[in-house]
């Protein structure tokens, strides 16, 4: 971690350097500025990422093109950023690029309604995507927030209130020096890096910095569907889990939720829905903690007569795992895997930048998940299984379901 003075502002940068291959990553990250950041339309910062994806003028992908330079900008449910991926002879042209894209954005009425058509036609050829729609209808239901009530794009209503001067503001309001975060790695030296981050600084204005938001789900247990025409049942459901993403026991969750669902083959879920019964292809159940919410999520597909089987089965599964814990079959083999795979996880720069960047943007120090790893090696079934009945939350299952039409 890297730090940073610019104009009284703060700034941290996450580093590392490897000169296996003449390769620079970049990610300039603007925190708490994605979804969560949209004041009015939903789809606003999803939008702004797309029209900043038109480049300056018609002229300026191709120039990256023929440098073989990755520019994209893209919006998330917390943050929004922007990603270089260059040869290290062009990436000062790459960043010049990157300076002239965010001075000159075009913000053009023509433009804005193309892309408006193709948000739109997107968001109908959604309307045919189960998955998506059993996903967005758990959301939607399972959080009191009207923010959930669509996805990154927004809605169709949204889409079509997104006006220039929203997107100008959204730009002036969240892509601030106040809000920035800097991902560099590859073959650049410290200094470099550090100069790299000062031009961008220099073009960004001062705000105030935007704050993390917290949600809750509903404490109660939910069932709800829709009719549509399908030739199968799509499941998608959700428990609350009350811990936070810096809790001291997350090794202990992640463990327990590797063996109940997330492990795929072999996981407690797999077995019972898949392998003992035949209900679904797959199951899976899996920790979604972050800085904005917790909870335990899953989904699985299943014939539309077996819907409600399924679903039962899901709750058993969940209540026999809080009542009996695991096994010491379990226990071992989910040990050997997660620790067996860390070398795996960091096999790559990209994927070490990525670690670290998830690490710092949830608060946590980086290098805490080999700690995690280390405590996960070092624990014991006794343990795992008291921790797994102090968490009877889970059995509250709440269940969102696009099913045949009857």
């Amino acid at each position: 971690m890297l730090n940073l003075n610019f104009n009284d502002a703060k700034i941290n940068i996450i580093y590392e350097y490897e000169n296996e291959l003449p390769v620079i990553f970049f990610k300039l990250i603007f925190k708490n500025s994605g979804k969560i950041a949209e004041k009015h339309n939903r789809g606003c910062a999803s939008m702004l990422a797309r029209l900043l994806n038109e480049g300056s003028n018609d002229e300026f992908f191709k120039s990256l093109e023929y440098r073989a330079i990755e520019l994209y900008s893209k919006a998330s449910f917390e943050h929004f950023q922007i990603n270089i991926k260059c040869l290290k002879e062009h990436f000062e042209f790459a960043l010049e690029k990157l300076q002239e894209l965010l001075l000159n954005v075009r913000f053009d009425e023509k433009i804005l309604q193309r892309l408006k058509t193709l948000a739109l036609g997107e968001l109908v050829s959604l309307n045919t995507d189960y998955d998506y729609q059993a996903k967005r209808l758990l959301n939607k239901n399972v959080f009191k927030d009207e923010i959930f009530t669509s996805g990154l794009d927004g809605t169709k209503e949204s889409i079509e209130k997104i006006s220039l001067k929203e997107l100008q503001n959204f730009m002036s309001e969240n892509l601030v020096l106040d809000n920035v975060l800097f991902v560099f790695g590859g073959d650049i030296k410290e200094d470099e890096v550090k100069a790299k981050a000062e031009k961008i600084c220099q073009i960004l204005k001062r705000n105030i910095p935007n704050q993390n938001k917290n949600y809750k789900l509903i404490d109660e247990s939910m069932e709800i569907s829709e009719q549509k025409s399908t030739e199968q049942a799509y499941i998608y459901f959700c428990s609350p889990f009350n811990m936070q993403i810096n809790d001291e026991k997350m090794y202990l969750a992640k463990l327990a939720l590797f063996i109940l669902g997330q492990g795929g083959f072999g996981s407690r879920l797999m077995e019972e829905v898949r392998v003992k019964r035949g209900l679904a292809y797959s199951a899976y159940a899996m920790l979604d903690i972050n800085l904005n919410y917790s909870r335990v999520f899953g989904y699985l597909q299943t014939k539309n007569e077996s819907s409600n089987e399924a679903k039962t089965l899901v709750k058993e599964v969940f209540e026999n795992f809080v009542q009996n814990g695991v096994n010491e079959k379990e226990f071992q083999l989910a040990k050997q895997f997660l620790v067996g795979s860390m070398p795996l996880r960091y096999e790559s720069l990209a994927k070490r930048l990525d670690i670290m960047l998830n690490e710092y943007l949830h608060g946590l120090k980086l290098g805490n998940l080999k700690e995690e790893m280390q405590k996960i090696k070092n624990t014991t079934l006794d343990e795992l299984n008291d921790f797994i009945k102090t968490h009877s939350e889970i059995t509250k299952v709440s269940f969102a379901s696009i099913e045949n039409e009857s």
